[in-house]
């Protein structure tokens, strides 16, 4: 499938006619991650806005030095957008977590568009401010299915094995329960029949299984 039509069946670009998303794909390179392979770092100064076009992308997000929490991305997700939009570093890192495609748009492309056709220009800028805006009041209602706090409620209510990478050791567990309310915030796992409190703060990463169910 080509890159115009991967795009086509996003519903970011619905306001953009045939013509106008050509355009715009001609400025947009598709890159392929294998499974674990790095797409960006955390504080790196790239300002690309990332479209998934196939696969899956976990990313983390480091908390006081210390913990990473965990993001899932799927098809048709955008990430990056806010690098993009304030020219700043970015403040989490992004992983392929299995094979997976991305369209890459770099924000020197926006400003050659821009020049061009301020029509989509425009249009383009319009839907970042609408995907920034959709995010942002997701997060205020509680309702962000992205969050990392959402991830984790899902994790727990589908008993999902998860790998948690801790300062000392790693668990291949379930989530039971978390808190991150107390003064000591926690996550309660279950370890083959056993009960273990873990610190948020000496959390280093959660990852999830591979397709094969690998880790």
């Amino acid at each position: 499938m080509s890159l115009f039509q991967n795009l086509r069946d996003n519903p970011f670009f619905t306001d953009f006619s045939d013509d106008e998303l050509r355009i715009l794909a001609d400025f947009t390179e598709e890159q392929n991650f294998k499974e674990g392979e790095v797409i960006l770092t955390e504080q790196s100064p790239t300002t690309a806005v990332y479209f998934i076009v196939h696969g899956r992308v976990t990313i983390f997000r480091s908390l006081m030095g210390c913990s990473n929490f965990l993001t899932i991305l799927e098809k048709n997700d955008i990430f990056g957008e806010v690098a993009f939009a304030d020219q700043q570093a970015r403040s989490a890192a992004a992983n392929a977590l299995d094979d997976t495609t991305v369209a890459r748009f770099n924000y020197d492309h926006f400003d050659v568009i821009q020049k061009q056709s301020p029509a989509i220009g425009m249009k383009l800028l319009k839907a970042l401010m609408r995907e920034l805006t959709q995010k942002f009041r997701a997060v205020n209602s509680g309702i962000d299915l992205k969050s990392s706090e959402q991830t984790i409620s899902e994790l727990i209510s589908s008993k999902q094995k998860v790998k948690i990478t801790t300062e000392n050791a790693e668990y291949i567990c379930a989530i039971m329960y978390a808190d991150k309310s107390g003064v000591n915030p926690f996550v309660k796992i279950d370890l083959s029949g056993q009960t273990i409190l873990i610190p948020f703060s000496q959390i280093r990463s959660i990852a999830l299984p591979n397709k094969y169910g690998k880790f």
